[in-house]
């Protein structure tokens, strides 16, 4: 998503307007209500020790991608898989070459 400028990492970590409009389109609820839970914050995974999205964004995108049929619910708790289909999808919308 940084290298697709949807997302911005020069001050913290920053969705910008391409981002949104991008999250728009894949059916993203990023409700402009203020909220305890931030829009978008980075999250060590402690399994992992790798970031990923969190906030409102993070989890709204995990909502998607799961209704989309493009991620399914790992064997672990909290664990997710990248299907066949979210694999050319991703690979479409971000440019990703996954092996």
């Amino acid at each position: 998503m940084v290298r697709r400028a949807l997302l911005d990492t020069r001050v913290g970590l920053v969705l910008t307007g391409a981002g949104s409009a991008w999250l728009a389109r894949l059916g993203c609820d990023l409700d402009p209500r203020p909220s305890r839970r931030p829009l978008l914050r980075t999250c060590l995974d402690w399994t992992e020790r790798r970031h990923h999205l969190g906030g409102r964004v993070g989890a709204s995108l995990h909502t998607v991608l799961l209704s989309h049929g493009w991620t399914t619910r790992g064997t672990r708790p909290r664990a997710v898989r990248l299907t066949d289909a979210g694999r050319g999808a991703l690979a479409e919308q971000l440019g990703w070459q996954l092996g």
